[in-house]
C-alpha cells in the first residue's frame, strides 16, 4: 500500500509527463532524480491506478470543459471540478492539483483569499523534498481575520515546507496615501521583494467577484467607480469589468504586483472555485492567465457566453 509521500510522488511525476508534455529527461532535472527512477515511477504510478485517476478526468465531460476553456481562452491547463458543497473539498481539489503543477517551479507568487489561504496550507503539507527557490507575497497584509489575507505568513508556511527562502512585503496593502507608498517603494526591501517579482516562474491568484465579502476597502480608494463602470470581480485588488478592463480608482495605492510585472510570469493560475461566472469571465478576458481552477458549472456558463 502506498504511503501519503510516494502517492504525490507519483501523481507529480505523472503530471509533468503526461499533462505538461515534459520528457522523462526533464522531469528527472526537475525534480532531481535519475532518468530511470522517473520511468520506474510513471509504471508504478499506471499499476497502481494513478494516472486513470489523478491525470485523466473522473468524467469525460470535465475534460471536455477544459480543453473547450484551453481552447477558446488560449489557456495552457487547469482543472475542472463538480460542483461541491463543502470549501475543505475545493480546497483539497486545488491542493491536490497545484502539487503537481506549482511545487516544482523555483520563484512562486502567491495571491490572497480565503480558499487561496485553505489551499495553500494543504499545499504545504504535500511538499516531498526541498526546492531551491523563493515564495514571495504578491500584495500587502489585509486587516482581515483570515490567515488567507496575511500573504507573508501563506508565504513562509510554503517556503519553509518546500526548503525555498521566504520573502515578506511588511505592510498594508492599502496604505492611507500616496506618499505612504512611495516612501515604502523607496526601501531597500521593496526593491528586493521586486526583483523578485522579475523573475518569477508561477503565481497563484485567487479571483473573486465585485461585490465581496470581505470588502477591500473600495469605497475609500474607488469612490463610485467600480459600480459607475460595472465592476463583475477582482484578483490582487485589481478590479475588472465584464470586457476585462481594469479600473482605475483615484485613491487606490495599493502596495502588490504591478499588472506589468505580473504579465511577465510565464505560469498564472487562477483560483476561481467558488467565484461567479462574470468574474471568471472578465478575469479571462484580461488576457493574465495561463491556467484556471474551476467548477464545472461555471465553465459551462462562461462557454456559452
Amino acid at each position: 500500500m502506498l504511503s501519503s509521500k510516494e502517492r504525490t510522488d507519483l501523481v507529480n511525476v505523472a503530471r509533468l509527463y503526461y499533462e505538461q508534455g515534459l520528457t522523462q529527461d526533464q522531469v528527472a532535472r526537475r525534480i532531481g532524480v535519475s532518468r530511470p527512477l522517473v520511468s520506474k515511477m510513471l509504471a508504478r504510478a499506471r499499476e497502481v491506478g494513478i494516472v486513470h485517476i489523478e491525470i485523466r478526468s473522473a468524467t469525460e465531460g470535465d475534460a471536455a470543459l477544459l480543453q473547450a476553456l484551453q481552447a477558446k481562452f488560449s489557456l495552457q491547463g487547469g482543472l475542472v471540478v463538480p460542483e461541491q458543497a463543502a470549501a475543505e473539498k475545493n480546497a483539497k481539489a486545488a491542493a491536490d492539483y497545484l502539487a503537481g503543477e506549482l511545487l516544482y517551479e523555483r520563484n512562486i507568487g502567491l495571491g490572497w483569499g480565503y480558499l487561496l489561504g485553505a489551499s495553500v496550507a494543504l499545499l504545504a503539507q504535500q511538499c516531498a523534498r526541498q526546492q531551491p527557490g523563493a515564495v514571495v507575497p504578491l500584495i500587502g497584509k489585509a486587516h482581515i481575520p483570515n490567515k488567507g489575507y496575511r500573504v507573508d505568513e501563506l508565504a513562509e508556511v510554503l517556503a519553509s515546507a518546500c526548503g525555498k527562502h521566504a520573502y515578506r512585503l511588511g505592510v498594508p496593502a492599502f496604505p492611507d496615501s500616496m506618499e505612504q507608498r512611495q516612501e515604502f517603494e523607496a526601501t531597500e526591501a521593496y526593491a528586493e521583494l521586486a526583483a523578485v517579482w522579475q523573475k518569477l516562474d508561477a503565481a497563484l491568484v485567487g479571483i473573486r467577484d465585485f461585490p465581496s465579502v470581505p470588502d477591500e476597502a473600495t469605497a475609500l480608494r474607488f469612490g463610485d467607480s467600480l459600480k459607475r463602470q460595472r465592476a463583475v470581480g477582482s484578483f490582487l485588488s485589481y478590479y475588472y469589468n465584464e470586457r476585462g478592463e481594469f479600473i482605475s480608482g483615484e485613491n487606490d495605492f495599493a502596495i502588490r504586483v504591478p499588472l506589468g510585472t505580473l504579465r511577465r510570469c510565464p505560469k498564472i493560475i487562477g483560483l476561481a472555485l467558488g467565484a461567479a461566472p462574470g468574474a471568471v469571465l472578465g478575469a479571462l478576458k484580461t488576457g493574465l492567465f495561463t491556467h484556471l481552477l474551476v467548477t464545472e458549472t461555471t465553465a459551462r456558463k462562461i462557454l456559452e457566453c
